[in-house]
């Protein structure tokens, strides 16, 4: 049995202030100069948790583990944010409802909070073959917390909840081969969604359902004394099972029926769902693959190898909302190669690396500084490092 407590508490004092030199009087943040823009807020985040763990074994080859967690987390977000009330009259001081000046701001106009308590739980049972096979069946639950949003006129985040389910086996055949499996089924509740959204401030949202199912292969193989093979895979469908309509209903459940027409919150007829149920989940390839060779020998009174590698990754989407994908584009599946030669004497090595042998332009990510609808078009894309030679000397004491 394992059993425990955690309890963690941050805060963390905010403040910015945006200056623009000779700005005039009438428009300034009251009691600020030159200050078109004040920040001055304080978050507090409190997690706490019971947790418990118990494995019993059933016979000597069959073992049952059982656990669970109790949480609870507050989050609060207090003081101010905005213009002056000469500059707005919809943000910013207008909008006080105290005149508490807090950490030097004119007065508060942001109170916000969230506390939730739930509970996650795993069961796992494991049979042992023999001494080189093994097979599991597991069900477990996992989460991340709520919180406040950055930008104090959005809602708050409820916690996402995970649950697995999953079959696999770990298994070794001789002293030559080593094959290790999953297969999986995941479904994601009220997922965070977060993107960058307006005035560059990133925006979390609670995207209703997700489901990802998943395969996952590895094997090790020593093909001789010298040679040794790793290669694995993976397979993923992940999308939505649900329509991503963009905001929360009163019992703060994400929304999921929009159709064109519908209101939102603020009183605009939307044009549909933002995304629709079957929607690929974004960053996510479809397929995933590595192959390693490495072949170690005798050379010069010392211990030499050359290696080479292979690393694939299939094509991604940006954005899971459908007007924002198109602007960006899908992320191209890319294929890199590495080699590498070294030899190791006398506790000095020397390491000759070639990386992305073949100048391969693979697409890691795609941005951009502002909304995606509004400077999407001029996304920035990140690559992979270009093809590096390099010659690395070391030596242990």
């Amino acid at each position: 049995m394992v059993a425990g407590l955690f309890w963690q508490r941050q805060r963390h004092d905010i403040f910015q202030r945006y200056k623009v030199d000779d700005l005039s009087s009438d428009i300034e943040v009251n009691g600020w100069a030159d200050t078109i823009w004040l920040t001055a807020q304080q978050r507090k985040d409190s997690d706490k948790a019971v947790f418990g763990e118990l494995a019993f074994d059933l016979t000597d080859s069959l073992t049952l583990t059982g656990g669970m967690r109790y949480f609870r987390n507050d989050n609060s977000l207090y003081g101010f944010f905005g213009y002056g009330d000469g500059f707005s009259g919809s943000t910013g001081v207008s909008q006080c409802f105290s005149s508490e000046k807090f950490h030097g701001a004119p007065c508060v106009n942001l109170d916000k909070g969230t506390h939730e308590s739930d509970h996650i739980g795993r069961v796992n049972l494991t049979w042992q073959i023999n001494d080189s096979k093994m097979v599991y069946a597991t069900w477990s639950q996992g989460y991340r917390p709520g919180g406040i949003n950055r930008k104090g006129t959005l809602p708050p985040y409820t916690s996402d909840f995970l649950t697995n389910y999953e079959l696999g086996w770990k298994t070794s055949w001789g002293k030559v081969l080593t094959f290790n499996g999953a297969l999986f089924r995941e479904n994601w509740d009220d997922f965070q969604f977060s993107y960058l959204g307006q005035n560059g401030l990133t925006e979390i949202r609670n995207a209703n359902s997700a489901r990802i199912d998943g395969m996952e292969l590895d094997l090790a193989w020593a093909a001789t004394y010298n040679l040794q093979i790793n290669a694995g895979v993976a397979w993923y469908d992940a999308k939505l099972t649900a329509n991503y309509c963009g905001w929360l209903k009163p019992d703060a459940s994400p929304e999921t029926v929009c159709p064109p027409g519908t209101l939102d919150p603020n009183g605009n007829a939307v044009s549909g769902p933002l995304a629709s149920s079957g929607a690929r989940l974004p960053v996510t390839a479809k397929f995933k693959g590595n192959l390693n060779a490495r072949y170690t020998f005798d050379w010069l009174g010392g211990e030499a190898y050359w290696q080479a590698s292979l690393a694939h990754q299939g094509d991604r989407t940006n954005d899971l909302r459908a007007a924002q994908s198109a602007v960006f584009g899908t992320l191209d599946a890319y294929t890199l190669f590495d080699l590498s030669a070294g030899l190791r004497k006398n506790g000095w090595s020397v390491d000759v690396f070639l990386k992305n042998a073949f100048d391969k332009r693979a697409e890691l990510a795609r941005f951009s500084e502002c909304a995606a609808l509004t400077c999407g078009a001029e996304s920035y894309t990140v690559f992979a490092q270009p093809r590096t030679l390099g010659v690395r000397f070391s030596k242990e004491f």
